[in-house]
């Protein structure tokens, strides 16, 4: 299985053996593939859609289903040797060296909720290394895509960040932060987001990829997400990272009856390395 941020091995990068117009033309497949799914969420949003509950308690709608059925059949239809994980069915091709991953709606709770920060996150990694990244956003109009050395575009504008000035850190710059209980889901880490909440009081917190999409474009500084599975975070590497910022891995841990949960930091570099020696 691809992970989106995995320990890399000191070789050459494999990503260098894909043809630069071979990333265009996925990346360009993926662009699709998140119009396919902004038009399922955007009817869903307007008609209405069935809300249950999965077995731990959190949502799942039928536009969630109805969303991740529309990319796998594209992509199957498509691309029919890549492999495919996603949030709500069976991995197809797991030995793949292409793989997709999706989570059709990120902040499921936010859209049963009818709060606009939700969105559909498509990524493609080659042989565990990110490739392509897009967070689509449909209730705001907002899109965030990547592909590895062609740069990372906020609705079809290069996005460029800007480095924070280290005398500049004073507790003011803006840090965003998944729910505390994601700190506590899977065990006690409450004391790293107190210990974050207490050196950045200037934070905000979203339940949604809508905060990733902030720390991508600059609207804000830096993100610590902790807690969450592969697909949450899938795409956020290849975005930030190709926009001129930096990720950092700081939790990666198999937890029984649940699998491979993840965290990272990420953003504006300096700020990014202060992060992590907090949190370390």
């Amino acid at each position: 299985m691809a992970s989106t941020v995995s320990t890399r091995p000191a070789t050459a990068d494999p990503r260098a053996q894909i043809d630069p117009a071979e990333i265009q033309r996925l990346y360009q497949r993926a662009s699709e593939f998140a119009d396919e799914a902004r038009k399922v969420l955007q009817a869903a949003w307007t008609t209405g859609f069935e809300v249950l509950r999965k077995n731990d308690g959190s949502f799942v709608t039928s536009a969630d289903l109805k969303t991740e059925e529309r990319l796998r059949a594209l992509i199957q239809q498509q691309l029919p040797t890549h492999g495919i994980l996603g949030e709500e069915y069976a991995p197809v091709h797991p030995a793949a060296a292409f793989q997709w991953i999706l989570d059709p709606i990120d902040g499921t709770e936010d859209f049963v909720q009818r709060v606009p920060t939700y969105g559909s996150i498509i990524a493609l990694h080659f042989q565990g290394y990110p490739l392509i990244g897009v967070i689509d956003h449909p209730a705001l109009n907002l899109r965030v895509g990547a592909a590895w050395g062609l740069g990372t575009f906020q609705n079809g504008e290069r996005v460029r960040l800007t480095d924070l000035d280290p005398s500049l850190i004073d507790g003011n710059e803006r840090v965003v932060l998944s729910a505390r209980a994601n700190f506590t889901r899977y065990a006690d880490h409450g004391n790293l987001f107190d210990a974050i909440t207490r050196q950045h009081p200037n934070h905000r917190i979203y339940r949604s990829c809508f905060a990733h999409t902030c720390a991508i474009t600059g609207a804000a500084d830096a993100m610590v997400d902790y807690g969450n599975r592969i697909w949450d975070l899938a795409a956020s590497q290849i975005l930030v990272e190709e926009a001129g910022g930096k990720y950092v891995m700081i939790q990666d841990v198999d937890v029984p009856r649940v699998g491979r949960v993840l965290g990272g930091v990420f953003g504006k570099p300096t700020l990014v390395d202060r992060l992590v020696r907090l949190l370390r």
